[in-house]
């Protein structure tokens, strides 16, 4: 496919030109002093300047094209300054999230042998340096926000661009960096490594995907020529920039095509931003949707009888005429009901788009209902990362939709989903045996099962490695046991097992706490903690016939026969979820071997 750009930097150069003095990146401002002002931006010129003199700044290191620099921070504009900066002089850059572990960050920086290192905050520099001696190649600890530190290893973005390069910043002119940005982009080719993205590890080590500039820049033609995106658009970016989704779709898109980017300071906060920024477009995982649907329907149980009896109605006709919304109907229930519903995300949204895994179809289907669309897509970090996504005016609830444009598709033997394309990575960082084995003749083999459908839509059946054979010799999915079981309201989190040796399906569930305290108060249980109350058998039974209901339409071999309600969720701190919040599968079975070993004696 032809490309709109040879390389980053000449997008960079195009990007910067195109918002010239308007705003290009918004952050929430709560320093004292500025209360007036709710959110600061950055324009085009001055992200240009800033990018610039970050280059120059981190040249004294004498960082050789290829070599590679660490980012590891919240999502917030000084990782964009050391993103384009490390680019335009061939450094590639190595995206770490916070939330990781200090082994995991060691090892990501070790293997990648990181010359540079850029962090958010002081917690952040203490973790790295930390280990600083035990990384050889590691020069340099750059803080984005100024921090008191002890150390020679640690300084920060302000003493970097506004203290030690005083002669360059004096020196500084648009017409220097046009320069500069041209000379970079004339030294770099289309299939260059622009950056190593190490994967969640859900089963194990972390491997470093090599993205090249071709690959990066292929996706967002592939996903603007898919779904329309204009200048117009307010993106609302709450997802980590080490997620290669948000990366590509959430930060280097909207840059492509001159639209405002607003960074959310967290997920708990996105609530009220939305009506602070009324976004237009909102990237997402399915875990935000699942959010807002429970706190509405904890708002409309808390309403005054009629208001609630009113809110209920209309949900029931939004689900009725949710393929017709010219109804009469539908259209009274939004006056009444869903617009107002719909301010509290800004009431400008022209779609969300959800990916990184797999969203409930009648949640997204309840969203439909009250006049908020979901495009439901698909991707992968080895496909930087998009493969496939719903179209507006061809949504089809249950899919991930048609493959992008200039992105093939096709389904294997056994099922699994292939994909070839532009935006297919080089391959695994010092590993091409694993390389070897994902990429077999072009085909990226992405270890999903799927079905094209006849509309053309891809949809996601199951993960290779959830299909699991049991001792009696029948083939189960782990997978469609768990998303049926998270149908329940009551429960939040499950995980199930099961293998050749063992004889029928178990699980670990962490119930919605909420509703369980719920349950105690209608059952007239007295407890003094959330471990006390699932280990009380009344609740137990209660749980067991709630699955016993989910599980009416399913095989026997398939059912869950013994399950044990954990008092603590599953998170990235404990361990026992990626950062793009997968389950590790043998981190939570080893961490609660004895509960499941229990099970089958």
């Amino acid at each position: 496919m032809e490309l709109d750009y040879r390389n980053l930097s000449e997008f960079f150069i195009e990007a910067v030109k195109r918002y010239g003095d308007k705003g290009a990146i918004f952050w929430k401002d709560d320093s004292p002093g500025n209360k007036n002002t709710l959110y600061k931006d950055i324009s085009g010129s001055k992200l240009k300047e800033l990018v610039y003199l970050m280059a120059q700044a981190i040249s004294r290191y004498h960082i050789k094209p290829y070599e590679t620099a660490a980012i590891i921070s919240d999502t917030r504009f000084e990782w964009v300054i050391a993103d384009f900066a490390c680019l335009s002089k061939q450094i590639v850059t190595v995206p770490v999230y916070p939330t990781m572990t200090s082994e995991q960050i060691k090892y990501i920086l070790h293997h990648s042998k990181s010359r540079l290192c850029f962090v958010s905050n002081k917690m952040m520099a203490d973790k790295v340096n930390a280990v600083f001696n035990e990384l050889p190649d590691l020069e340099k600890i750059i803080t984005f926000t100024k921090t008191d530190h002890n150390t020679d290893n640690i300084i920060s973005f302000e003493e970097l661009v506004y203290g030690e390069i005083l002669e360059e910043r004096n020196a500084y002119s648009g017409e220097l960096a046009d320069k500069y940005f041209s000379e970079c982009s004339l030294k770099q080719d289309p299939d260059d490594l622009l950056t190593i993205i190490y994967t969640s590890g859900t089963t194990g080590t972390p491997k470093g995907v090599c993205l090249s500039h071709r690959n990066i820049l292929a996706n967002i033609k592939q996903c603007t020529d898919s779904f329309p995106v204009v200048p117009e658009d307010r993106f609302l970016s709450f997802l980590p920039l080490a997620h290669t989704y948000e990366r590509t779709a959430g930060y280097y898109l909207p840059l492509s095509i001159g639209a405002s980017i607003y960074y959310a300071k967290n997920i708990d906060t996105l609530a009220a931003q939305m009506a602070e920024v009324k976004p237009t477009l909102l990237l997402a995982v399915p875990i935000l949707f699942n959010r807002i649907y429970s706190r509405l329907m904890k708002n409309i149980e808390q309403m005054p009888a009629f208001k609630k009896a009113v809110t209920k109605r209309a949900l029931s006709i939004g689900k009725k005429y949710r393929n017709n919304k010219d109804n009469f109907l539908w259209k009274l229930a939004d006056k009444k009901v869903f617009s107002e519903i719909r301010k509290r995300t800004g009431g400008e949204i022209k779609f969300f788009i959800s990916g990184g895994s797999a969203l409930n179809k009648e949640t997204a289907e309840f969203f439909d209902s009250i006049g908020l669309l979901i495009l439901q897509g698909y991707g992968m970090t080895e496909a930087s990362p998009v493969i496939s996504v719903n179209r507006l005016g061809d949504n089809h609830f249950g899919t991930v939709g048609p493959p992008l444009v200039n992105v093939e598709v096709k389904i294997a033997e056994d099922g699994e989903i292939l994909v070839k394309g532009d935006n297919v990575m080089l391959g695994y960082y010092k590993n091409d045996m694993e390389t070897s084995e994902m990429i077999i003749g072009g085909w990226l083999h992405t270890g999903d099962i799927g079905v094209i459908d006849e509309h053309g839509c891809l949809k996601i059946t199951d993960r290779k490695k959830t299909l699991i054979k049991t001792a009696g010799g029948k083939y189960i999915s782990l997978t469609h046991i768990e998303e049926n079981l998270e149908r329940s309201d009551y429960i939040e989190q499950v995980i199930s097992f099961a293998s050749d040796e063992r004889h029928f399906v178990s699980a670990l569930i962490y119930p919605n706490p909420d509703k369980l305290a719920e349950i105690a108060a209608k059952l007239g249980i007295k407890y003094s903690s959330l471990a006390e109350l699932s280990d009380n058998d009344v609740i137990h039974n209660f749980f067991e016939s709630e699955i016993d209901v989910l599980q009416k339409h399913i095989a026997k071999y398939e059912r869950v026969r013994k399950f044990a309600l954990l008092d603590r969720p599953f998170t990235i701190e404990s361990g026992e979820l990626t950062p793009t919040l997968k389950l590790k599968r043998r981190v939570i079975e080893e961490k609660h071997k004895d509960i499941i070993e229990e099970f089958y004696k």
